[in-house]
């Protein structure tokens, strides 16, 4: 059941070279044992049509499972970093996610989720990354 509008703005930093994008999605938000989740289908745009993502946002953490055509699961805490499941189209990996801030601004009307992080593989930096998740009910 659709019942909100997800905006995320995502920064992405590879090799020094910066991309920016928008994705605009339409989904669900609720608040369920003290975590707001945010459900919405992948896209096209998104490089994961035929998935579907879960964010689960508690005080200081946010999950982010991806199933149907990929499957990922990562961990987003601040300061810490996670080995996290990283499905893609070419395959599946483990990735090193390292949290630099994770703000929660969620309520039940909605609000607005901010992320700062990096990606490695074997240690090796591999991208840097800032999103920014909007949900309007």
């Amino acid at each position: 059941m659709e019942n909100c509008s997800i905006t995320l703005n995502i920064k992405q930093t590879v090799d020094g070279m910066t991309d920016e994008s928008e994705l605009y999605t339409r989904g669900e938000f609720r608040l369920h044992k003290g975590a707001y989740y945010i459900d919405y289908d992948e896209s096209e745009a998104t490089g994961f049509q035929g998935s579907h993502a879960q964010l689960c946002v508690e005080k200081g953490i946010m999950t982010m499972t991806r199933t149907g055509s990929t499957f990922s699961n990562l961990v987003f805490e601040n300061g810490v970093r996670h080995f996290c499941h990283y499905g893609t189209e070419y395959g599946e990996c483990m990735v090193g996610i390292t949290t630099q801030e994770l703000s929660n601004r969620l309520n039940e009307n909605g609000g607005t989720v901010h992320l700062r992080y990096s990606v490695d593989v074997n240690a090796g930096l591999m991208t840097e990354n800032e999103i920014t998740i909007n949900v309007k009910m």
